[in-house]
């Protein structure tokens, strides 16, 4: 072989070996290009979640919606409001995938229904203990009138608790009405039928701007976990992965909100979810904030005050262990 034809071979490996790295990038490229849209035109796995109206305890499951954090797990999330037990039946028949209920999700567990608290947003309720003027601490709630949302509901459970605390007997020493939801409730503080009640937050503060006080936090002392998600055993069985992406989604979406860094963000979302003023935001978001868990869990003695309010109420007549009423594996490595 001559020089020249050697010569030639060689610029020819060369300009085959380029060709080839190029076909290689341009591939690259194309693939960078469609991939997104390949994977964004993947449909979404549609969940239902069943809710009672939006309120602090149920806010993360919106949040995590409206922010999109189940979406980039993959799932559509429809939360469709029902009443406690409507919600809690067709979580249990099948209808619902999911619930946001914790406090109500795990009463149903001791009543019998096959369900579990998969995670939990709010480590300790936002329950504030509003009071007519001139009525400074809670001891001086003897002989007067409290009100709650219903018997046997958790704002009676917690004023049970807190009066307890405080070394005042219910019923006893204070006569305890159920007087409907939160508009009633401030209602009633107009009309003068109660003295004091329990309300949840932020309409506490809206009772608050109608000239009431919020005497304290039922929350900071009666830790009771209230939001969250809750399943069925059925479900955590036949579809484990499911599970653990709405666990994640959830988490996360939780951890977004206590980040320092979103404030801006989560504060305007307050503000449009709740209709609040500037000042009334920064109040709630001040409040709200510590009683999150971002890691998905609580300790067992707090699922343990579920069980003991049942026990007082008579829903159930034996101690329960809280580690069966709960599934918390699906948070590990969150």
């Amino acid at each position: 072989m001559s020089l020249a034809q050697s010569s030639r071979l060689n610029l020819y490996g060369v300009l085959m070996f380029s060709l080839g790295k190029l076909l290689i990038a341009i591939t690259a490229l194309i693939l960078l290009i469609t991939l997104p849209c390949c994977v964004a035109a993947q449909p979404l796995q549609e969940i239902r979640i069943g809710s009672s109206v939006i309120g602090f305890s149920s806010l993360m499951s919106y949040f995590a919606r409206d922010r999109k954090f189940f979406e980039r797990e993959g799932l559509d999330a429809k939360i469709i409001y029902a009443q406690t037990n409507v919600g809690l039946a067709a979580l249990t028949a099948g209808n619902f995938d999911y619930s946001n209920l914790s406090t109500s999700a795990v009463e149903a567990t001791l009543r019998g229904m096959p369900l579990r608290l998969i995670a939990v947003t709010n480590a300790e309720p936002l329950w504030g203990i509003v009071v007519r003027k001139g009525i400074t601490n809670i001891s001086e709630l003897k002989g007067k009138k409290l009100g709650v949302s219903s018997f046997g509901g958790t704002s009676y459970s917690a004023a049970l608790y807190v009066l307890k605390h405080f070394g005042l007997r219910p019923r006893e020493d204070v006569t305890i009405l159920a007087t409907g939801g939160t508009t009633e409730r401030i209602a009633a503080l107009k009309q003068t039928a109660i003295d004091a009640a329990v309300i949840p937050a932020p309409g506490d503060m809206k009772a608050e701007q109608d000239g009431f006080k919020i005497l304290m936090d039922a929350g900071s002392i009666y830790k009771l976990p209230n939001g969250g998600m809750s399943t069925t055993l059925t479900k955590i069985k036949q579809n484990p992965t499911e599970v653990r992406k709405v666990v994640r989604a959830l988490v996360l979406a939780t951890k977004f909100f206590v980040d320092p860094q979103n404030k801006v963000e989560v504060t305007k979302y307050l503000t449009r979810v709740f209709s609040l003023d500037p000042n009334a935001t920064e109040e709630f978001f001040r409040r709200f904030v510590p009683s999150l868990s971002p890691s998905g869990v609580v300790e067992m003695d707090k699922v343990k005050l579920i069980v003991d309010s049942a026990m007082e109420r008579g829903l159930i007549n034996k101690v329960v262990e809280p580690e069966t009423l709960v599934d918390f594996s699906f948070t590990k490595g969150l």
